[in-house]
């Protein structure tokens, strides 16, 4: 709660006349947006003397209090940072109602689902639900200090316009910046290697390192919050609470848009802009971020941001002879930044969404070599690259690259197909199959999970856990492929001989996502962040126990009905352990079932089974009316499907396995037919896709 500071005494509040305060003098002169605290929060980050006319100035004493806690930031997980006084038992009783349609705002903002649909929150209350960001980043410890530098001089960046923000302002310490650039690359670069860190850290320190008058080179200091974001969300992600991660990336997220706009990067770009740009368009939900540049970070602007510095051309004629094309080291960068827009956009093409069957980057249109299998120290030294055999911090590129060409080669050959709603012949299906078995059979021994390979490689991972976490994306990324691949001849596969592979390749695959999810829980190194932190892991976990629950349904009077019950439940209890461990999971999880509840009740016909056997083959076209499900704005936040009184809170407090008993113990009257729960697997993908 604001309170009004005078210097003397002065009448009862009252009795005195309600006069809106006015900017104090030091931001009308400097045209700078006050917040009309007393000291203001602009006058207090500058250490200047904040007066206000006739409503006077703040003692001396309580000016040097204040300043002194933002002259020297403290450092990263500082341990010793004081904490604000509790508010009252009385107050916080007699705010609680007012703070209710806070926390539902803030529910949906957070939601992992964010990202699908802009966010509509009032501006009034995103001010307001900012100030309780503020108190909970107060409140954390040790990461207090670490945020100090956003939220510590009681305002929010993402409230001002990004083309006049002071950014030097928010800069946090340089013992800050580096902590979090560490974290960055020790737990996030190895998922898209697009930076070389001594030459990232370098641009870092100049920032720090320049003189008082020197100029600020505004796409390195992009660069900075772009990593600032990307490690605050995932350092901060098991935090409760779990909003913090949220509005600290936000806020970081937005100052290196600023920093981007400030330095007119779309007319001027850099390479490290770009780097700024991929960072958060990689890691960050763009719908959630301020729409004043959230624009910047979009998988389009990406691509046209790479085309305008000529990646695309990097190797073309032209190209090579320009002179100032850089230096070897560039140039392999560049190599780097396109193809992993390449590959981003490729994958994109093999998965549910707007984007599905179809990608923007053509081969034919482009000539760019690729990236060598290098040590980012031997760029310069080598004159050849190092065979894929063996392990460097591009291993995984390159051959997350090969998967990506694969899933390219699957949208050329079955996107006329899809988009015509023909169905694709099976003899195409087991060539696209091999294909990517093909591709497989190329990953390196490092990235393998059987015992001879984990025994000859234990000391590498050790060495370097990155190698180790990238060997379960890789794995994951090429089973859930082979699931999608097959989706469509996977029920008919447990009846019909003729499709049977489909039926046994789903089931093996599905059963090696969940078995990669439970090494990275399990064995050493273990992931840090958790691996339930990443959207994505826990996505392809919960498609694989959906394809293993649909074959129990479709099989339930088979022999071995029961041992597949207990390792559906195996799987249910893996995302369990994950909603406990992860806001992200415990979110996402949740709108899935949402989905899979909401078609399981629909397909529950015992009436029709009864009266005709063949209905579990037929299409059932009631379907097509079902509306999408709903969330009212309620305390509650009920989910509502027409016929269907069942909360989206009960997920947060029914058991999740007492929810895939029920399904299971019910699984003999379902009713679904092909096209039915092709349906149920193309809307749990769409409504969840998750980046790669």
């Amino acid at each position: 709660m604001k309170r009004r500071l005078t210097a003397t005494p002065g009448p009862s509040p009252s009795k005195q006349p309600r006069q809106d305060p006015v900017s104090c003098e030091s931001c009308r002169k400097k045209k700078l947006k006050c917040d009309r605290n007393i000291p203001c929060g602009s006058c207090t980050t500058r250490k200047l003397h904040c007066t206000f006319g006739s409503h006077g100035t703040l003692p001396t004493s309580h000016s040097v209090k204040q300043g002194s806690q933002t002259a020297e930031r403290p450092p990263l997980n500082n341990k010793a940072v004081s904490r604000p006084q509790q508010q009252a038992p009385h107050a916080e009783a007699q705010s609680s109602n007012r703070d209710d349609p806070l926390v539902t705002a803030d529910w949906l903002e957070t939601i992992v689902m964010g990202h699908r649909v802009p966010s509509a929150i009032p501006a009034p209350l995103r001010d307001e639900l900012s100030q309780h960001s503020r108190v909970a980043v107060s409140q954390q410890n040790p990461s207090s200090g670490t945020l100090h530098f956003l939220f510590g001089s009681g305002r929010r960046a993402s409230s001002e316009s990004p083309a006049s923000i002071q950014l030097p302002l928010f800069l946090p310490s340089r013992a800050e910046a580096m902590a979090l650039f560490h974290f960055y690359f020790d737990h996030l670069d190895y998922q898209y290697h697009i930076i070389i860190p001594s030459r990232t850290k370098r641009d870092i320190e100049v920032i720090y390192d320049r003189s008082p008058g020197d100029e600020l080179n505004l796409q390195h200091v992009a660069l900075l919050f772009a990593i600032i974001a990307t490690a605050l969300f995932y350092q901060l992600l098991s935090t409760d609470p779990a909003r913090l991660a949220e509005a600290s990336g936000c806020e970081a997220a937005f100052l290196a848009g600023a920093a981007l706009i400030q330095s007119d990067y779309i007319a001027c770009p850099s390479i490290e802009g770009l780097q700024a740009t991929m960072i958060i368009g990689h890691h960050l939900s763009i719908a959630t971020l301020n729409p004043a540049v959230s624009s910047l970070f979009l998988h389009g602007s990406l691509i046209s941001q790479a085309k305008s510095l000529g990646l695309h051309l990097v190797d073309s004629p032209v190209s090579k002879r320009n002179p100032n094309g850089g230096d070897r080291t560039t140039i392999e960068l560049k190599r780097r930044l396109w193809w992993d827009l390449a590959s981003y956009d490729w994958l994109l093409g093999f998965l549910s969404g707007p984007q599905e069957w179809t990608y923007t980057i053509s081969p034919q249109q482009m000539n760019v070599k690729r990236p060598w299998n290098i040590e980012d120290e031997d760029i310069e030294k080598s004159e050849m690259e190092l065979p894929l055999s063996q392990p460097t911090c591009m291993s995984y590129t390159l051959h997350r690259l090969r998967l990506a060409e694969v899933c390219r080669e699957i949208v050329d050959s079955t996107a006329s197909d899809h988009l015509q709603g023909v169905e694709i012949p099976y003899d195409r299906i087991l060539s696209l199959d091999r294909k990517l078995h093909d591709a497989y059979a190329g990953i390196p021994s490092f990235f393998r999970f059987d015992q001879s390979s984990q025994r000859k490689f234990a000391s590498l991972y050790r060495e370097r856990p990155s190698i180790a976490w990238q060997r379960a994306f890789i794995q994951q990324g090429y089973h859930s492929r082979l699931c999608r691949l097959h989706r469509q001849y996977f029920v008919r596969g447990a009846r019909d001989p003729r499709y049977s592979y489909s039926h046994v390749v789903s089931l093996q695959s599905a059963r090696k996502v969940l078995e990669v999810k439970r090494i990275m829980d399990e064995e050493e190194p273990l992931f840090v962040p958790n691996s339930s932190l990443f959207w994505a892991v826990m996505h392809h976990v919960f498609m694989a126990a959906v394809i293993l629950l649909i074959d129990v349904c479709f099989n339930w009077d088979d022999i071995l009905a029961e041992k597949r019950k207990e390792e559906v439940l195996a799987a249910c209890r893996m995302l369990s352990r994950a909603q406990q461990s992860s806001s992200v999971a415990r979110e996402g999880v949740n709108a899935m079932m949402g989905i899979l509840r909401k078609h399981w009740k629909q397909e529950r016909r015992p009436h029709d089974l009864q009266s005709d056997p063949t209905a579990t083959g037929r299409h059932d076209q009631s379907f097509e009316q079902v509306p999408q499900t709903r969330i009212s704005l309620s305390k509650d936040a009920q989910t509502e499907v027409p016929g269907i009184d069942f909360s989206a809170s009960d997920f947060g407090q029914i058991p999740l396995e007492d929810l895939w008993s029920e399904i299971l113990d019910s699984s003999g009257d379902v009713g679904l037919g092909t096209p039915d729960w092709m349906d149920l697997l193309n809307e749990l993908t769409n409504a969840t896709a998750p980046p790669e």
